[in-house]
């Protein structure tokens, strides 16, 4: 069976809904993008063409999520840039342990959960006895499939090999039966998943004194990024530390934020 086509109205359509329901920008370059990541869907719904697709995620929230989760970017990996993490984050997380024995810390978008756990390593590394401190990492994501996929903790050796070191590895996770990595007990039990849409008011009120949110803003446009970097300062202490993506930044975004730097990485505070 040949592949069924997307029509102009048709894509115009779907792109015009996702950018309602999570903000993500797709223009007429993206074309081939939606129909080829869609397509699975036509099947798997019993659709016969993309206007029925749509038609059915108008109706159905479970055909509207698949669709969602389709179309949702996820490339991550651990210690994905490095020195955010070996530097930047270590510098950061003392100083909240100085002033306090609790730390909360929030990856937003966290696609497959490889930036929550990295973060759970290298908490651990820093207090090695996670048990003397009130520690947790919430990770958050739009996509469904992402977060089912960050809870379990399970990793292939493909994704493992994205980042991890031999060493961390060892420390860090457990070899299942089938050749998979599972992130360890201790580890898991600092990080919690939850579905989180940027756009919305954001239901959490902790107090974030670290914000990770990077390489997420690329996908919007500016009215999409002031809601969505308005409504991150909402859930943040004052001075707590907002870090974006290193091709990302807030002028003309919000002046909520002051733009830091240390060690030659740029992060932002929350002055109000």
């Amino acid at each position: 069976m040949s592949p069924v086509p997307i029509e102009k109205n048709e894509f115009d359509l779907i792109t015009a809904y996702v950018y309602k329901e999570c903000g993500i920008l797709l223009d007429d370059s993206k074309v081939g993008l939606v129909e080829g990541r869609l397509s699975d869907l036509l099947e798997q719904h019993q659709c016969k063409n993309f206007m029925q697709l749509y038609n059915s995620s108008l109706r159905n929230p479970k055909v509207s999520t698949s669709l969602i989760d389709a179309l949702t970017t996820n490339e991550t990996s651990f210690f994905r840039d490095s020195k955010i993490f070996e530097s930047l984050l270590k510098h950061l997380i003392e100083g909240c342990l100085d002033d306090s024995s609790h730390l909360h810390i929030w990856s937003a978008a966290c696609s497959y959960g490889q930036e929550p756990y990295t973060l759970a390593m290298v908490l651990k590394e820093m207090v090695y006895d996670t048990t003397k401190f009130h520690l947790q990492v919430t990770g958050t994501d739009i996509c469904s499939q992402a977060l089912n996929h960050a809870s379990r903790g399970i990793y292939s050796p493909l994704e493992i090999g994205r980042g991890l070191s031999d060493k961390r590895l060892r420390q860090h996770f457990n070899i299942q039966e089938n050749g998979h990595y599972k992130v360890e007990d201790e580890l898991r039990s600092i990080c919690h998943f939850n579905a989180v849409n940027l756009l919305n008011k954001i239901p959490m009120n902790h107090n974030f004194k670290i914000v990770l949110c990077r390489n997420v803003a690329i996908y919007f446009d500016v009215e999409t990024k002031k809601n969505i970097f308005n409504n991150i300062a909402d859930t943040m202490a004052i001075g707590g530390a907002l870090i974006i993506g290193s091709s990302e930044m807030l002028i003309g975004i919000t002046d909520r934020f002051k733009r830091c730097e240390w060690n030659g990485i740029i992060y932002y505070q929350l002055t109000k």
